[in-house]
């Protein structure tokens, strides 16, 4: 129910969903709905809540790797490495198959609506990887991580490769591929994967910057 629910929220939005709509693609009764979730407000934060759940399992083990090796690197041409390989890992997890197009248009909607959905992705998934994509880039800056130029390079470091999903059908139109592959995937990595740790041994060099 939650699958289907997720599904068909993120393709016609909250107000076009209905909870028959939902019943039917899930092959259960209407009722379950109510006796099992509550309202259909309690089903679209159920919804929110498994996508949250589906990225933080998906990034947990990346996330703790950057933590755990960033603590114990001083150097910055290590910690540009670290940066590096995390956000690689991202982006092989956004272009995924496992992440359906209908789930991304899920947290679309929730964005743009900017209601309880969205509250609680933002707080299970987004916060703690900017938290330590901050305290990360904060080192290779030499800033503090709540510094303006550190938590606007980090979200643009990583937005850089999510625009990737978001796009992903014009991506294929300008390539002229009929679908995004592992293999096309690590193409796309190998050309982006230069751009990036110039940024980074950029962003290095901004500790002299007033």
């Amino acid at each position: 129910m939650i699958l289907a629910a997720l599904d068909l929220f993120g393709r016609h939005g909250f107000d076009a969903t209905t909870t028959r709509m939902i019943a039917q693609a899930a092959s259960m009764n209407l009722g379950a709905i109510p006796y099992y979730f509550g309202t259909k407000e309690d089903l679209y934060a159920q919804a929110a809540g498994h996508l949250a759940s589906f990225i933080e399992q998906a990034q947990a083990a990346p996330l703790a790797r950057l933590r755990e090796q960033s603590a114990q690197t001083p150097d910055t041409p290590g910690l540009i490495d670290l940066m590096v390989s995390f956000l690689l890992d991202e982006t092989r997890l956004l272009l995924a198959d496992k992440v359906p197009a209908s789930w991304v248009q899920f947290f679309l909607r929730a964005q743009a609506e900017h209601g309880e959905a969205f509250e609680r992705v933002f707080a299970q998934v987004v916060e703690p990887v900017q938290c330590c994509l901050n305290q990360v880039l904060a080192r290779i800056m030499q800033r503090a991580p709540e510094d303006f130029h550190v938590r606007t390079l980090s979200f643009f470091l990583i937005h850089q490769f999510i625009c990737l999903r978001l796009a992903d059908s014009v991506l294929m139109r300008r390539l002229d591929w009929d679908a995004i592959t592992p293999q096309r995937v690590e193409q796309l990595l190998d050309v982006l994967t230069p751009t990036l740790r110039a940024q980074l041994l950029s962003a290095a060099n901004l500790s002299s910057t007033p």
